[in-house]
This record gives structure tokens, C-alpha cells and sequence, in this order.
């Protein structure tokens, strides 16, 4: 892929933004595979919430969005709903249902 200072016009541009996406998508679907696989070591649902490791999650992606020079408020909010859909998947794995398709 080019870096953005090689690409020479917006279709370039948005071809790479493009290839990014889908590898961010396809980095979320391996991420599944394990919120899928972790259910299998929690014994309640107060370890699929796991209030401190969500909170050590959120501070640890601020830190890296800052690290990036991102906002880290713009990425603590995309985690908190990933989570949340997270819980709620672990939740149906571990009822044993099958609804939430992520």
C-alpha cells in the first residue's frame, strides 16, 4: 500500500482508506474469535462483565490513541460499545443462546 504522501489523487486516497478498513474489520472478526473462546474460563456473569478490566481496558486504548496523537475520548467511546456488545455476546454464549450476530 502506498504511504498517504505517495497517493496522487482522492482515488488513490480513498482506495488505501479502503484497504485499511478492511483490515481493521478483519482484526475485529480475530478479536471475536476470542471473546467467542473466552467464555469457556468465566464462571458468572460478574466475570463476563469484569468492571475492572473494562476500566483498564478504556484507560490502556486512551493511552495508545494518545500515543498515535488520536483522541483518545473519540476511542474510549468506540471501546465502550464494543464491550458493551462484547458482554452481551459473552452473556448469550454462556446462557447458551445464539442471537447476537457481531
Amino acid at each position: 500500500m502506498k504511504k498517504a504522501e505517495e497517493c496522487t489523487d482522492i482515488l488513490d486516497i480513498r482506495n488505501c482508506i479502503d484497504e485499511i478498513d478492511y483490515q481493521i474489520i478483519a482484526s475485529f472478526a480475530l478479536r471475536m474469535e476470542y471473546v467467542n473462546e473466552i467464555v469457556k474460563f468465566k464462571s458468572d456473569q460478574d466475570e463476563i462483565v469484569a468492571r475492572e478490566r473494562q476500566q483498564e481496558i478504556f484507560r490502556n486504548r486512551r493511552e495508545w490513541a494518545e500515543k498515535y496523537r488520536l483522541n483518545p475520548d473519540l476511542f474510549e467511546e468506540i471501546y465502550k460499545t464494543l464491550i458493551n456488545w462484547n458482554v452481551k455476546r459473552e452473556m448469550e454464549l454462556f446462557r447458551g443462546e445464539e442471537k447476537i450476530r457481531i
